[in-house]
């Protein structure tokens, strides 16, 4: 008998959408818009909220916004020229146009434009032909990635030969099922990691015409064994792909340096102590800071990143308040001006938001400083996914 591992809080779907609610920001003010925006999927009701970023950081409601995707959107991509938006649910993956002033038109007549996985992280390759998706395939109810590629027209998906790629489901000879939990393209197009909980970071290698490999046996990146049921989620790399970043709950941020194959080699120093249950991770985008959010503490954890060793240095005034309750992810906006965490908690009391925008601070380097915030829907909304334009 097959053994579930972390799959509650993939089939969250039992929730029913509400029409027509009122989406607040506090922001402050000015500014020109930059046709920066930012989506997030929430997994108490079948919203999508969309919102426009101007040059001072102040959030706007995009037109027609909130939209009603029918089903939760646990994960979200966008392609990098801004033309689609992609919502992974347990229904399939649901493509939308991203039309010149930020909102979105479903695609496929309101159909799923692919049915083979439940998406619960997903990317688009940097040349924009692929969408990976990483999830649970649904004709072998474990874990597996999708890869397809997408018609620039039309944004339709056609599924590539082999995909869904089977992936790690542990040494026992009953298979550990989980739902994955990070997954990371990395800058170069080079290598896929993707994160599966307890059973660690799995290594793969993309190749040209989305060819995707998991090499004759499993390369596995293990937790660290001398934590307390460790378990592997957010990735990021630096935009040299010289780095992998794991957050890894009960462990800290690990730091490791990538070598031919993907393989990776812990980088002195790592792990490094972070808030409780670290979730999402980014650089930004000169690859000088990187950001932990820290789903247990509330805050986010920031350091300077030596380019030379991967060396991290804790930054004056971290952690930094996330702005809500439990924290999970963080992005850059397409100006690499802002940095926005949602936060999947019952926020909406107390002053807690469902997303924090932050903006750089101009005498601490790297430190965040709020900016606006805004709710995603009626709260509690308990946003699950973000996604921004590229």
């Amino acid at each position: 008998m097959r053994r579930f591992q972390g799959l509650c809080g993939l089939f969250l779907l039992g929730v029913v959408g509400c029409g027509g609610f009122f989406v607040p920001q506090t922001n402050s003010g000015g500014g020109t818009n930059t046709g920066d925006y930012i989506y997030v999927g929430n997994g108490n009701n079948t919203y999508i909220a969309g919102f426009g970023l101007n040059s001072s950081g102040a959030l706007s409601v995009l037109s027609g916004s909130p939209y009603n995707n029918g089903v939760a959107a646990q994960s979200l991509a966008v392609t990098p020229a801004n033309t689609f938006l992609y919502a992974g649910t347990t229904n399939g993956i649901y493509a939308y146009a991203i039309n010149s002033n930020g909102s979105i038109t479903v695609q496929n007549s309101g159909s799923a434009v692919a049915q083979d996985m439940v998406a619960t992280r997903m990317q688009v390759d940097s040349t924009g032909g692929y969408l990976l998706a990483a999830g649970v395939g649904t004709s072998t109810a474990a874990q597996a990635i999708g890869i397809y590629q997408i018609n620039a027209s039309t944004g339709l998906l056609t599924a590539i030969t082999g995909s869904p790629l089977p992936l790690y489901t542990g040494n026992a000879s009953t298979a550990t099922l989980v739902a994955p939990t990070g997954l990371l393209i990395t800058p170069n197009n080079s290598y896929v990691y993707v994160s599966l909980g307890a059973l660690g970071v799995q290594i793969l290698t993309l190749g040209t015409g989305g060819a995707l490999s998991a090499g004759a046996a499993p390369a596995i990146l293990s937790p660290i064994s001398t934590s307390t049921s460790p378990g592997a989620a957010g990735l990021a790399s630096d935009p040299l792909s010289a780095f992998l970043f794991v957050a890894e709950i009960n462990t800290g941020l690990r730091v490791l340096s990538i070598g031919t194959g993907g393989s990776l080699k812990e980088v002195s120093g790592s792990p490094y102590a972070v808030g409780t249950g670290p979730a999402g991770v980014i650089l930004d985008a000169t690859g000088s800071y990187v950001y932990v959010a820290n789903r247990g503490s509330n805050n986010i954890s920031a350091f300077t990143l030596t380019a030379a060793s991967g060396k991290l240095t804790a930054i004056a005034g971290s952690p930094f308040a996330s702005g809500g309750q439990l924290p999970i992810a963080l992005l850059n906006d397409n100006t690499k001006k802002f940095v926005a965490v949602i936060n999947s908690g019952g926020n909406g009391t107390g002053g807690n938001s469902d997303m924090q925008v932050f903006k750089f601070d101009t005498t601490t380097d790297g430190q965040l400083d709020p900016v606006s915030t805004a709710t995603t829907g009626t709260d509690p909304t308990n946003p699950l996914s973000i996604a921004a334009s590229h």
